[in-house]
């Protein structure tokens, strides 16, 4: 569409795209749910429903662990006569003992160069325990394990990361895929029985270390075994719906179960999500579907832009996908109804994600509400090209609008000089009106992400609110002027900074950068620009960026060439 620029150019907007920590991308980093996708890994025999298997096999890949050739015939047969579309489909001869892949199969990270590995902790079955206040370390006396034995399972990660040519991460620890949850923000949940399992041998002091060293986690959140008695997996009382929201199970006041649940819906509201703010919690009721035995709904799987979801064939099943649809607006919501969904083990469980190493994402701190800026309002992001291809620049744009309109206008994101780093501008942005927003990257590999994940179906929204007035307001770490802002044959830019500038730079509407003054000066400074390009040339009437850059961050101020 044509953009609509508003008449007034008094105040811009300025999206400053910046890394959002600045050692991000040096850091290993334990993939999110959420994050994109190659597909699903599950295994022969099934654990799942047939609908599932053609759901999952639809749009992406479906990674089917088989343990011979016999079985590798009976799963092609079977899902050929189910129209499951094979060539979605990769078997993988892997023998194994269960069908809980999310529980002993693979965890993705980041290491400190970007390279993505499979992270391969203990795996040795269920210890079931007492739980709901009770808070006594697991003994031999309180725990059990329950099933055959689990030697294949554990092996199944080298053979995956064999498979895939991905280095494997040994971890000396019990690390079970249904009892944590991460945000993708080094960030993790569990319960009291993660360090449990791993304790004596395992102290918490230790564990925690070992989650930081090789998996990047270092904010690792231990709650309260939720279950009276189980194996007290988080995955079926609570779920990270993206880094900011958790789905925290609810059931009804006569429950054994009802006072744990409440008191870990509190807990994690009290916690800090990535960006130092408290987490939404979202409720889901879980209605009683067999005696006291509740239906699992936070036992769900997010695949790419999907959220597919187990029914208990309950009343209370299609509030269930509601509440997804109101947390998740753009994702597509899919329930499947099964008689062999438990309690304690639903569909999250018998699943478990296969990551795009090569991934594009866009990491990027949300404003929301009514937002105060100095001067000019700021927003920090950071788009990261797993690939190494780099990034389509005709392709990274800011989508935004008043609120209100239905059309989008899109801005062309200027990258920072050696960074993943970029900023774009909004036209005409007014104090006291909303705006809604969303990012949009594309990479040389033929990756395309946006953030939020499902936009435009989904956007971020804040009110411009004003500029800080409070004497005791942090000031703005460098002051930068053009004057004349409007000019036909020169300007001066002066800057006040009490940091040594690194550069000062001018870009074109389009990004293109057009000049560079470099070993600048400390304090009040200045200098001349008569219009022209790097190598004199003089450059044709239009706006122009003026981007002063120091330690403490970027001032940008815009100017016009006539």
């Amino acid at each position: 569409m044509t953009k609509i620029r508003p008449p007034h150019l008094t105040l811009l907007l300025i999206f400053l795209l910046t890394v959002f920590a600045a050692q991000a991308q040096h850091n290993r980093r334990f993939v999110a749910e959420w994050e994109p996708a190659f597909g699903t890994l599950i295994r022969w025999p099934l654990g799942i429903p047939s609908d599932l298997v053609v759901e999952l096999a639809k749009d992406d890949s479906l990674y089917i662990l088989v343990a011979n050739q016999s079985q590798l015939e009976q799963a092609t047969y079977t899902f050929s006569s189910w129209n499951v579309n094979l060539n979605h489909c990769q078997f993988i001869v892997a023998p194994t003992n269960s069908h809980w892949t999310r529980d002993w199969g693979p965890h993705y990270v980041f290491n400190e160069d970007g390279t993505g590995g499979i992270a391969d902790p203990v795996f040795d079955g269920y210890p079931w325990v007492p739980g709901c206040f009770v808070s006594s370390k697991s003994t031999p006396e309180t725990s059990e394990r329950r099933g055959d034995r689990y030697e294949s399972d554990n092996l199944v990660n080298g053979i995956l990361a064999e498979n895939f040519d991905m280095p494997l991460i040994s971890l000396p620890i019990y690390l079970t895929g249904g009892n944590v949850m991460v945000d993708g923000h080094r960030t993790a949940i569990a319960t009291q029985q993660m360090l449990d399992e791993n304790f004596p041998g395992i102290d918490e002091a230790t564990f925690r270390q070992i989650a930081a060293d090789s998996l990047g986690i270092t904010n690792f959140i231990i709650v309260d075994n939720p279950e009276v008695h189980g194996i007290q997996h988080i995955d079926c009382y609570a779920k990270f719906l993206d880094e900011e929201t958790i789905l925290v199970k609810q059931v009804d006041p006569w429950h054994a179960e009802y006072n744990c649940c409440e008191v870990l819906a509190t807990h994690l509201g009290s916690e800090n999500n990535a960006y130092g703010e408290p987490y939404r919690i979202v409720r889901i009721y879980c209605g009683n579907y067999s005696g006291s035995n509740v239906a699992a709904y936070t036992n769900s799987l997010i695949l790419n832009n999907k959220v597919l979801v187990p029914l208990f064939g309950l009343i209370e099943d299609q509030q269930a996908l509601e509440v997804y649809e109101e947390a998740m607006p753009g994702y597509e919501v899919i329930g499947f109804e099964w008689g062999a969904w438990y309690h304690y083990d639903a569909l999250h469980c018998r699943t478990m994600g296969i990551f795009d190493r090569y991934m594009l994402r866009i990491e990027h701190k949300p404003l929301r509400g009514e937002q105060f800026f100095h001067d000019l309002p700021l927003i920090k992001a950071l788009i990261d090209d797993r690939s190494n291809a780099g990034l389509n620049e005709d392709e990274l744009k800011l989508y935004w609008r008043e609120q209100g309109n239905l059309g989008w206008n899109t801005e062309m994101l200027l990258q920072e000089e050696n960074t993943d780093s970029l900023y774009a501008i909004i036209p005409g942005a007014e104090l006291d009106k909303t705006y809604d927003y969303f990012l949009s990257a594309a990479d040389l590999s033929g990756r395309n992400e946006t953030k939020p994940p499902t936009a435009p179906a989904s956007f971020y929204t804040f009110t411009y609110a004003g500029t800080y007035t409070d004497i005791n307001q942090k000031p703005e770490p460098v002051q930068l002027s053009v004057e004349p802002s409007v000019f036909s044959h020169s300007t001066r830019i002066s800057y006040q900074a009490a940091l040594a500038p690194q550069q000062l730079v001018v870009y074109s509407l389009t990004g293109v950068k057009v000049r560079e003054w470099n070993n600048l000066s400390i304090g009040n400074e200045s200098v001349t620009w008569n219009g022209t390009d790097q190598n004199g040339r003089k450059l044709p009437p239009g706006i122009y960026l003026v981007n002063l850059k120091t330690d403490n961050g970027i001032n940008v101020k815009k100017c016009i060439l006539r």
